[in-house]
């Protein structure tokens, strides 16, 4: 039996990470700032093994990194998460609803990570719902790119829900618990629909005896699977998480970023019709030297 979080600020420790996720709640949608916030509150999540049940082995994480990459962040193309592994190896994991045509988004992702941090890039592609194949290999010539491709809805949810349970009756709550009910809402059913298999989700996760464990594991699911809820799943699960401060900085960081996207479209248009640096920087709000980058991507 593991020791479940005693405050929100614990100490890393060796094996542990801050794990990032995006919270698609109604007021938090395709937040990216978000990610930050919740790698603060959201420590311990993934010590080494926990990922295997998910199909990713061999991955023990030291810390998150940062996701927005400077090459692109003018464009608005991020990766999804972004991981140190003990190896010192960086892995990068992408989450996919739908088949990937090709990968040369992919690769220019991890191009940009490599250069940023002079490591080797292990990218393992998570597809969720009706996929059931995915590209893993990329020839350009010069070079060949490679992903490892997780098709979650292979996973046995019956099997993941039941050893929850089975764990939750008899004190036994483990990591692998953790992730088990975070990802269970992508797996395959055969003795569940998908309603009952929430229900359950949400019927265990209220069952969590650590009240902090009980709402990181709540995040983790809004995070992971908010986009396949319904607008009354995902309110049952915002009653369930308690983690109130939490929401107040992510609903803050959507704001800010609300904010810095629209001003960076003014000044898109703006550039387009001639302005100059100072006319965008007086009028958006922008820094002169955000304003000069921008002016420099439209070119």
């Amino acid at each position: 039996m593991i020791n479940c979080w005693k405050s929100r600020f614990d100490m890393m420790t060796p094996g542990n990470t801050r794990i990032i996720l995006r919270y698609t709640g109604e007021k938090m949608k395709s937040v990216r700032n978000a990610n930050d916030v919740l790698s603060k509150h959201l420590t311990g999540a993934c010590p080494d093994g926990v990922l295997d049940v998910i199909g990713i082995s061999h991955a023990p994480v030291v810390r998150a990194l940062p996701t927005e990459l400077d090459e692109v962040v003018i464009r608005q193309q991020f990766t999804d998460i972004v991981f140190e592994l003990e190896t010192g190896e960086i892995l990068h994991l992408e989450f996919q609803s739908s088949r990937e045509a090709t990968l040369y988004r992919f690769l220019a992702y991890d191009v940009a990570l490599a250069e940023r941090f002079g490591r080797k890039i292990r990218t393992i592609v998570m597809y969720t719902g009706d996929v059931h194949s995915g590209p893993d290999t990329l020839d350009i010539g010069s070079a060949k790119y490679h992903v490892e491709n997780v098709f979650l809805n292979r996973l046995d949810g019956d099997g993941a829900i039941d050893t929850v349970k089975r764990h939750l009756e008899f004190g036994d709550w483990t990591e692998q618990d953790r992730i088990r009910l975070a990802f269970a809402f992508h797996m395959h059913f055969e003795k569940r629909t998908r309603d009952e298999a929430f229900n359950e989700v949400l019927e265990l996760t209220r069952k969590i005896p650590d009240t902090f464990e009980q709402n990181y594991v709540t995040a983790l699911i809004m995070g992971l699977s908010g986009r396949n809820l319904t607008d009354a799943q995902k309110q049952l699960l915002k009653e369930t998480m308690r983690m109130t401060d939490v929401v107040r900085e992510i609903e803050q960081e959507a704001l800010e970023k609300g904010e810095y996207l629209k001003a960076v479209q003014v000044a898109q248009k703006m550039f387009r019709k001639g302005a100059s640096v100072e006319d965008v920087v007086e009028i958006t709000g922008l820094s002169k030297q955000e304003a000069e980058q921008i002016r420099s991507n439209l070119n």
